[in-house]
């Protein structure tokens, strides 16, 4: 099997680690050119976007994509990992009615600036957050911005909540999970999670890594993503074959600056770049042009996989 150059979405199962899926993807494809777009916690399951081949160099915009869980949450106890792996910390019983339940979820939306988990791979003086906890060393925990969405309570029994949540780039469900505890005054953490979309992608047409393994062709199916459908919400221009090759040599072909007019002066009025995929008339991604403030137009990626007449 040659090596593949696009999205493969693989459905994580519990228990193993992020990296460890990126090494069994790795050795079932035969590929080394394998990489990820954001972790999964060990507990965690669900839609993990793996990059391969020229794809790894889509992998800083694929990052940036919101993301939507399934969570279930343990109501009445804490732990140092704000999920059910951690050390219990405290226990309150508790008993809440739907609606009272219902009310504290939906005021916990919006922008907010949280702790990072101390169990987590955020770093504080080159040293991830997880050491200082494994250590027992104190430490101040960073903030960060964070932000929740569209949080709905599904399910609920005495002591457990499922819900739906959607939150944007770098944002920890555990810490809203803790923060709901903290809101109803008994503690929560996380008992079960589910990544169920990254942007546009679904965890339904995600892959099972065990079919993977036994069947490496089943990575040909409905859960890879050629490149040119990776960022389908970019603009996309099709380059004729002369403009194909100026692009691909690293010039941005006059006729490319005259269709991005409109996205240069998007770009200056909201201060940040507006980005754009080259296509070549095979249906092949070409390069990610970014329109920046004040700067013109700039190659920012140029991929090696497209055929260029």
């Amino acid at each position: 099997m040659q090596n593949l150059d696009g999205l493969l979405l693989v459905d994580k199962p519990a228990s193993i680690t992020s990296h460890d899926l990126v090494h069994r993807v790795r050795k079932a494809l035969k590929q080394k050119s394998v990489g990820h777009t954001g972790t999964l916690d060990p507990l965690a399951t669900g839609l993990m976007i793996l990059v391969l081949g020229e794809a790894t160099k889509l992998s800083d915009y694929l990052v940036m994509e919101n993301k939507s869980y399934w969570l279930k949450l343990r109501l009445g106890i804490t732990t140092d990992t704000l999920d059910r792996t951690g050390k219990i910390l405290s226990e309150t019983p508790c008993a809440f009615s739907p609606e009272a339940l219902a009310a504290e979820v939906t005021k916990l939306q919006g922008d907010f600036h949280w702790p990072v988990p101390l169990f987590s791979a955020a770093k504080v003086d080159g040293k991830k957050l997880y050491e200082y906890g494994r250590s027992g060393e104190a430490i101040e925990l960073p903030l960060k911005d964070m932000a929740f969405w569209d949080a709905r309570l599904e399910d609920q029994s005495a002591t457990m909540a499922q819900l739906t949540i959607s939150c944007s780039k770098g944002s920890f469900v555990r810490t809203w999970a803790d923060m709901l505890g903290v809101a109803l005054g008994v503690g929560g953490v996380v008992d079960e999670l589910r990544r169920l979309t990254v942007g546009p992608f679904s965890v339904s047409d995600a892959l099972d890594i065990a079919r993977l393994e036994q069947d490496p062709e089943a990575a040909l199916g409905a859960a890879f993503v050629p490149m040119s459908q990776a960022l389908p919400n970019w603009k996309s221009l099709i380059a004729t074959p002369k403009d194909a090759r100026l692009v691909s040599n690293g010039q941005v072909p006059r006729d490319l600056l005259n269709r991005l007019v409109f996205e240069q002066k998007q770009a200056h009025e909201q201060g940040k770049p507006i980005h754009v995929k080259v296509i070549s008339i095979d249906g092949d991604l070409l390069a990610i042009l970014a329109a920046q403030p004040g700067q013109g137009v700039k190659i920012r990626r140029v991929f090696n996989s497209a055929r260029v007449h």
